[in-house]
């Protein structure tokens, strides 16, 4: 395919030859993982990267047929376009084949296995979670109840596919024309948002459906202070009666609004923002006391909280932890 990253962005891996420093240079782009190479010649690999705002635009070969095991991402999406030869992706029970031109998406909290051939050439989009996690949850006007999944692949047919491949050229396009100067500028918070949004909306995933329903009515204003109340006090001990004395409303009508509106009750979304708070708070912060961070936002409960959490993050607080202080490493 016609896409590359600018060579004015220099190999990576060009004085790496070693099997174990190429995976080691790789884990620190993308995620921790184990490789097996075929043959004990010295590795031509290639690695191409340009960082943006909570993502990043990368570009991977390995040069030799190869076995990955990337185990479960964790904290982001990888979408890949093989821009040449062939490579086999298998993600939780689901296997794909993908050549020239096809489109794959990694989600977090599923096992990924990668096999290549000597001509396999990926390019990679690396969004956080927690990016397109926000902006969904801003689209839907609702927290996320369940974890946000794309279809492994997308074929060629689907529209989206396109408008993935556009969006990777003017990505490359605009790598190759901006300066040092204007790099924070135009790949800063604002492309991140509009990247986000775009694929949500272009690539199919869990909540497509949801999305395609289109934006629910504007929040009563009664609903939105209690949730702006929640989130500011996430620490404390947040009842309905609290919640609805803050709302200026009964305790039944703010359950009415919150389950017309939301689609859950207010004692739900406590939960799933905590649940959030704590996994960003982890990530940001990996070497803190989890049960620290845990009681810091409101969390007494520590068993229940971390089934709910694993739920939607396929792993309980502390392993999150660990491999965000592994990452920082």
């Amino acid at each position: 395919m016609d896409i590359a990253i600018p060579r004015k962005h220099s190999n990576r891996l060009g004085a790496t030859r070693a099997r174990e420093d190429v995976e080691r240079e790789v884990a620190k782009l993308l995620c921790e993982h184990r490789m097996e190479v075929s043959g004990r010649e010295p590795l031509n690999a290639e690695l191409y990267s340009v960082a943006m705002h909570r993502a990043s635009l990368l570009e991977l070969c390995y040069g030799r047929e190869t076995h990955i095991d990337a185990g479960e991402l964790d904290h982001h999406y990888l979408f890949r376009t093989t821009l040449a030869g062939h490579c086999e992706l298998q993600s939780g029970n689901e296997r794909v084949s993908l050549s020239t031109g096809s489109l794959s998406v990694s989600s977090p909290s599923r096992k990924s296995c990668i096999r290549t051939d000597t001509a396999c050439r990926n390019l990679l989009l690396r969004i956080d979670r927690a990016a397109l996690e926000i902006k969904l949850a801003e689209m839907l006007q609702s927290s996320l109840r369940r974890p946000l999944v794309f279809d492994l692949e997308v074929g060629s047919a689907h529209g989206g596919t396109a408008v993935f491949h556009s969006t990777l050229r003017y990505l490359c396009s605009l790598c190759e024309q901006i300066d040092a100067s204007a790099r924070d500028s135009l790949l800063g918070p604002e492309l991140t948002q509009w990247l986000a949004t775009l694929l949500l909306m272009q690539l199919p995933h869990s909540y497509s459906e949801a999305l395609a329903r289109g934006a629910k009515p504007p929040l009563p204003a009664h609903v939105k202070r209690a949730r702006e109340y929640i989130d500011a006090h996430l620490g404390e001990t947040l009842s309905v009666e609290t919640l609805a004395q803050a709302a200026g409303v009964s305790t039944r009508t703010l359950q009415n609004g919150f389950s017309q509106f939301l689609d859950q009750s207010p004692a739900e979304y406590v939960r799933e923002r905590r649940i959030e708070a704590v996994h960003r708070t982890l990530m940001e912060d990996p070497e803190r006391s989890v049960t620290d961070v845990l009681l810091e936002h409101g969390v007494h409960s520590f068993g229940h909280f971390a089934k709910a959490y694993a739920r939607r993050y396929g792993c309980p607080p502390s392993a999150t932890a660990k491999r965000g202080a592994w990452r920082a490493s």
